[in-house]
């Protein structure tokens, strides 16, 4: 079971990974066995882009896809500072479709249970600190791989996928990820 240490506000989880290694379906899986009296709460690191315009996306350097796609400081003070104070999250969550930030429909969760933060970027060393467990889903590439072709194969997904991995071969080396993880869980 996930606990957190005495305090307030819920136990705060990150599941970092690569691209199509199934953190978004072992967050639900996660929410819905943790549900009960204090139900878990899932929070998506995709709302957490930065709107920028393709040609810009995809021209980035791994290093410069690091710094500047997510925007890891929303992130922070829009929800796991609030929460680890045991205050309500408000924030803003980008939409890819329209490659902005929806104000209209912000995102929202009570300081209760687990809130489990799943996403490639959210364990950044900038974030760290502030979960009570940070978890690596780690998943061979080939699987990510065939995932991520999955969900589409034309020329723009085919150049965003080749410059995504670039950047989080870039993070996970730099940061040492799989190091700095409190428990790393094979998945496939």
């Amino acid at each position: 079971m996930i606990t957190r240490s005495a305090g307030r506000g819920p136990a705060l989880v990150s599941l970092d990974g690569p691209a199509g290694a199934g953190k978004t379906t072992l967050a639900a899986q996660l929410a819905h066995r943790l549900g009960g009296p204090r139900p878990a709460a899932v929070v998506h690191g995709d709302d957490f882009f930065r709107p920028l315009p393709w040609r810009e996306r995809v021209a980035m350097t791994p290093r410069q896809g690091y710094s500047r796609l997510f925007t890891w400081q929303r992130l922070r003070d829009q929800v796991l500072v609030p929460l680890r104070a045991g205050r309500a999250a408000h924030y803003e969550r980008y939409d890819p479709a329209t490659n902005s930030l929806r104000h209209d429909e912000p995102g929202h969760i009570t300081p209760t249970g687990t809130v489990i933060v799943e996403g490639v970027l959210t364990a950044r060393p900038e974030l760290a600190a502030l979960y009570h467990l940070v978890v690596f889903v780690d998943t061979p590439g080939d699987v990510c791989l065939r995932r991520l072709y999955a969900r589409g194969r034309d020329a723009r997904r085919l150049a965003w996928i080749t410059t995504w991995q670039a950047v989080e071969r870039h993070y996970f080396t730099t940061t040492e990820l799989r190091a700095r993880a409190h428990l790393t869980i094979a998945h496939e």
